[in-house]
């Protein structure tokens, strides 16, 4: 066996980190290649398939189109919300005014009936609130009086039994509003349905009267305001129509 040379033992390891170097970044160097590559071919795919832009193109289109569509829709949703807001003030002031109007008699009659109820149903209402008031009062009282220290107690009214006894009626008084809520509860919701009812009618009548345009003073403004909404609403939908459905 020969003698080994320092120039022997060094030249291995001289030359084993750049072999590394060059195995660990030619993956790397290769990945970004082949991209460019795949990305220059979609790019040239891209400009000669006239079909492939179109759809591209038609994809994007249709998105915008429908997001002008749903704003133009909610637009329109709003305007149409105000005209019959107006319609509504406009009834009101009709039936308040009792204003001639065809067939506006028999709506006439049938408010006048849900106003008598409705205010029979709200007299019943506040009853009930100056019956629960004082419920509170006594509530108050008991709380009071079967809170009191035993120390405090120096009469017969307070002692420990009235003090009970006082817890009783505090419970019982709990009850009695819990009851009373509900009641009020009940009155209210048919108060509701009764105001409900009405906005139908009073809807009636304002179309009837923008319909007519009745000659009066006080319907000129809301005359004014409706004649601007369907002239939006007008313009709104004609863009709406514009638009090629997708």
């Amino acid at each position: 066996m020969g003698a080994i040379s320092p120039l022997n033992m060094v030249a291995p390891f001289s030359v084993e980190p750049k072999t590394l170097s060059l195995q660990e970044g030619l993956p790397f160097w290769i990945f970004w290649f082949l991209l460019g590559i795949i990305g220059l071919l979609v790019l040239f795919i891209f400009l000669r398939d006239k079909e492939l832009r179109r759809r591209i193109d038609f994809f994007f289109l249709s998105a915008r189109h429908r997001s002008l569509q749903l704003h133009l829709r909610r637009q329109i949703k709003r305007e149409r919300k105000r005209k019959s807001l107006l319609w509504a003030e406009m009834g009101l002031i009709v039936y308040q005014k009792r204003l001639l109007l065809n067939d506006a008699e028999a709506i006439f009659a049938s408010l006048d009936s849900l106003e008598k109820k409705k205010a029979e149903l709200q007299a019943e209402s506040l009853k009930i609130q100056q019956t629960l008031d004082y419920l509170g009062n006594v509530k108050t009282s008991s709380s009071l009086l079967s809170q009191q220290p035993v120390s405090a107690q120096t009469d017969e009214s307070s002692s420990p039994a009235a003090s009970f006894a006082a817890t009783k009626i505090s419970r019982k008084v709990k009850e009695e509003i819990k009851s009373w809520k509900r009641r009020r509860a009940k009155i209210e919701e048919k108060i509701k349905d009764l105001e409900e009812q009405e906005r139908v009618y009073f809807l009636t009548l304002g179309r009837l009267s923008d319909t007519f345009r009745l000659s009066e003073e006080s319907l000129y403004p809301f005359y004014q305001k409706i004649d601007a909404i369907n002239l939006k609403l007008t313009h709104l939908e004609q863009r709406l129509d514009s638009l090629h459905p997708f």
